[in-house]
């Protein structure tokens, strides 16, 4: 019987596809889980009647994954590395060391990623596993021991914010001096108060307002910046590092406070650990 695809597969049929796509053949996916490779064969082709769609296509003597296997891959992948990271997370004996961390995906590479190597310093035992997530309103994972959201107010969920933002326009230092800055694109993030018409409305400048080109995160915006592409839309958490890594600079006067912030996890002390007690104050330090 065909089940509806809104039902989980089971974790076998999951295994199988997610070991053949990686390993190219049906015969080496099942060396890998120790099964039979007319084992792994029937689970792919439960697999794809549970999901109405071929998975893979023979070409020659390979096998390459369809647009929907390609489409599906990434997701299973993840998905077994949550498990993985989740059981090492509960169930490592040096628990108190260790901690897991959900954070913005913005905030992991411009904030957190540059300030790495001092945390270790300070804690050379520290065990940080990082789940960076591109939407704060994904369905949170029940195993994370802190994560930082960015939003307009996440107090009433047990977060408290780090700091007040603004934000404005940034470009790389070679767009500055190229003379381009007038002609330049302007990329932005759908889904935040601080955007390019605010900026305009503000008159912080002249510069005039152009398209946008969007892009589902910010980090898509910031790298393309600090390429030299265009003009971005920054705020001070995400500037600094990359300011002082000498990747953007700001090519106007001003910024303008935003509604949205980030927020951290507001732990209690008896649910704290040594780990995500070093974590917060060492955040805090930072900031």
């Amino acid at each position: 019987m065909i089940k509806s695809p809104e039902q989980m597969p089971p974790l076998n049929w999951l295994r199988s596809f997610e070991a053949s796509a990686r390993l190219g053949s049906y015969t080496a996916a099942a060396g890998e889980l120790n099964i039979t490779q007319s084992a792994v064969s029937q689970q792919i082709r439960l697999l794809e009647a549970h999901l109405h769609e071929a998975l893979f296509f023979r070409d020659g003597r390979k096998m390459r994954l369809t647009e929907a296997g390609i489409n599906y891959i990434d997701f299973v992948r993840e998905a077994f590395d949550l498990i993985r990271i989740g059981t090492r997370s509960v169930f490592d004996k040096d628990r108190g060391q260790s901690l897991t961390l959900r954070s913005n995906l913005a905030f992991t590479l411009f904030w957190l990623m540059p300030r790495l190597h001092d945390l270790y310093a300070q804690h050379p035992w520290i065990n940080l596993n990082i789940l960076p997530h591109i939407w704060d309103n994904d369905q949170r994972q029940a195993n994370v021991a802190v994560e930082v959201m960015c939003g307009i107010n996440y107090a009433e969920q047990g977060y408290r914010p780090l700091r007040q933002e603004h934000f404005f326009p940034v470009c790389s230092p070679g767009l500055l001096s190229s003379g381009r800055l007038e002609t330049a694109p302007h990329f932005d993030s759908p889904g935040m108060t601080a955007n390019w018409d605010r900026w305009h409305s503000s008159g912080l400048s002249d510069l005039a307002s152009k398209p946008i080109n969007y892009s589902s995160t910010v980090v898509v915006s910031l790298t393309a910046a600090s390429n030299g592409v265009g003009l971005a839309l920054s705020h001070t958490t995400l500037f600094e590092a990359a300011e002082s890594a000498g990747l953007l600079i700001r090519p106007f006067e001003g910024e303008v406070a935003m509604q949205e912030r980030y927020f951290i996890s507001d732990l209690r002390k008896q649910d704290q650990t040594p780990a995500t007690r070093c974590l917060l104050e060492w955040i805090n330090q930072q900031l």
